[in-house]
């Protein structure tokens, strides 16, 4: 029997859980908007630069290429990552033999640290020690062994790797909204001579959008706050090639104590996450709408 409880015992239950979002969460959102027309280096007293700080930030080339650099991860995100992620729950679900033990097997990365696994893949890439394009010689293709971390053709990609093996956490969720798909709806597309195959494309994938959804806006957001991975394995180089907008933030707040020009490429970042958020959800809503 569920028993209700009046207002102010509610929020009596919720006061410690909106405490912590007002003053992590929500506060510093707010707290970005005034900074980001200011001039301030932490400690002295701000001055007002009003919209000086977007203008330098769109007139540098180092944040744009950061602006840039972001956006490709975004877009390895969603068309590499994720379809990765429902592939492998695709094939999970048929219940192969030795299914439970691959699914645990690709959930492990999951619960290791980011900079954990950058230093890892930092080590593999190496072109001294790394085993990578010893692999690569030891195979008879030397002419593609290379430094993968120090030539701006590569870095950036090199940098992204890592994050497929977080590709478990992607798995899960599908799986999680493919197994309440009733069963009878894979039973009527038997009858009707559907392969396994038709009946993932058919009847599985338009069934989990949603969780499709989650996913993309979940890699998104992972993406938009990436800093370990290149700031492990390379700084941001070569030549800010791998260098995000997380990367940047930090490096302008640690290394010029630029705090008006943190807060404003923050907004952007805002802004960038928002609008990128608003897309998703309103293409779901036009799918929903022509396919119910």
């Amino acid at each position: 029997m569920v028993t209700r409880i009046g207002l102010p015992r509610a929020l009596a239950y919720l006061a410690p859980a909106i405490a912590i979002v007002l003053a992590f969460y929500l506060y510093p959102i707010v707290f970005t908007v005034p900074v980001s027309v200011m001039r301030w280096d932490g400690v002295s007293r701000m001055s007002f630069a009003g919209l000086s700080n977007f203008r330098s930030l769109f007139s540098s080339g180092e944040f744009m290429q950061a602006l840039a650099n972001t956006f490709v991860w975004i877009l390895i995100a969603t068309f590499v990552h994720t379809p990765l992620g429902l592939l492998m729950a695709l094939v999970l679900h048929r219940k192969p033999r030795g299914w439970a033990a691959f699914r645990t097997l690709f959930f492990l990365p999951n619960i290791l640290s980011a900079a954990s696994l950058a230093l890892l893949w930092y080590f593999l890439l190496n072109p001294t020690v790394g085993p990578a394009d010893a692999l690569l010689r030891l195979a008879g293709a030397p002419g593609l062994a290379r430094s993968w971390l120090a030539m701006p053709g590569t870095a950036l990609v090199a940098t992204a790797l890592p994050f497929a093996l977080y590709i478990g956490f992607t798995m899960l969720i599908f799986l999680a909204q493919i197994t309440v798909i009733p069963p009878e709806y894979y039973e009527a597309s038997q009858i009707d001579g559907a392969s396994p195959f038709q009946q993932d494309l058919f009847v599985t994938i338009p069934l989990i959008r949603r969780a499709a959804v989650i996913n993309i806006l979940l890699n998104t957001a992972f993406c938009l706050k990436m800093v370990e991975y290149p700031l492990i394995m390379t700084s941001g180089g070569p030549a800010n090639a791998t260098t995000t907008l997380s990367l940047f933030m930090l490096d302008e707040m640690t290394r010029a104590r630029s705090f008006g020009l943190t807060m404003a490429s923050g907004l952007v970042m805002i802004l960038c996450g928002g609008v990128l958020m608003a897309l998703v959800l309103g293409l779901q809503r036009l799918a929903d709408r022509r396919w119910g």
